[in-house]
Parts: C-alpha cells; sequence; structure tokens
C-alpha cells in the first residue's frame, strides 16, 4: 500500500514529522518499495547532482552497502496533497564503524499520490565530510 495516499494534516507538524521519519526509516531499510511512492519520471536534485528513477535506486543500493546502520530524526515537517517538506537528520554508521550526522533540507513534490521530484540540500554536522557525498552517490 502507498503511505503517500494517508497524509496527516499539514496544520499537524508533530504527526508530519512523524510520518516523513517513518517513511524514509522504511525506504532506506528495505521495508518500502520505491515504486509504490515514487514516480517512474522521478527526478532528484541533492547539491546540484541530478538522479532519475533508476539513479535514485542506484542511490539506495549504494547507501545500503557503504552503511551498516541508517537512521532518521525529523525535526520539522509539512505535509500538503502536493508537497512534502522537512528538516531531517541523517545517522549513518558505516561498515568500518565510522558515523556521521548528516542535516538535510527537503522538498518533494507529490503528482497522482507519488512523489515526481525532491529537491534537497545537505550539510554534514558531525564526522568525516566526504560523507555529504552519500546523499546522491551511486557508486
Amino acid at each position: 500500500m502507498n503511505p503517500l495516499i494517508h497524509l496527516p494534516s499539514a496544520a499537524n507538524e508533530l504527526a508530519c514529522c512523524t510520518f516523513m521519519q517513518q517513511l524514509l526509516n522504511d525506504l532506506f531499510a528495505g521495508k518500502l518499495a520505491p515504486a509504490k511512492i515514487f514516480s517512474a519520471d522521478y527526478q532528484q536534485h541533492t547539491d546540484g547532482n541530478t538522479l532519475d528513477y533508476e539513479g535514485f535506486i542506484q542511490h539506495l543500493n549504494h547507501v545500503r552497502a557503504q552503511v551498516s546502520r541508517i537512521a532518521f530524526r525529523v525535526e520539522q515537517a509539512c505535509c500538503t496533497p502536493h508537497m512534502l517538506a522537512d528538516r531531517h537528520c541523517v545517522t549513518v554508521t558505516k561498515t568500518n564503524g565510522q558515523t556521521s550526522d548528516i542535516e538535510v533540507y527537503m522538498f518533494a513534490r507529490l503528482r497522482d499520490g507519488k512523489i515526481w521530484r525532491i529537491d534537497e540540500v545537505t550539510r554534514v554536522i558531525k564526522g568525516d565530510h566526504a560523507d555529504k557525498s552519500l546523499a546522491s552517490a551511486t557508486t
């Protein structure tokens, strides 16, 4: 089932934060199939790098291979029928044991109940600044 059909009210920021946090954690843990929430013509623009749907799938697989643990914590969020926006922190533990915290500002546009575009900027707030590349890396 597509969780995007049950968006919380924009007036309830806590519910939006909880919704987005669950969505991101499930997606990167492999509990949520990307095809359920992303359109076939999906585009992601992160820190000047662009990925299409297939590139995003490669990105998910790359991140999963590079990290032993990933956890999303959504600090602020807004949900509307046509856009999701949030500020979240990602804590990654790489397979070598190093950890980093990455802050992300994300704006996702929705069409026909799926995400068709994401624009985001990231910054490493703790850890190796080279880990910023995890935000859009595919290899």
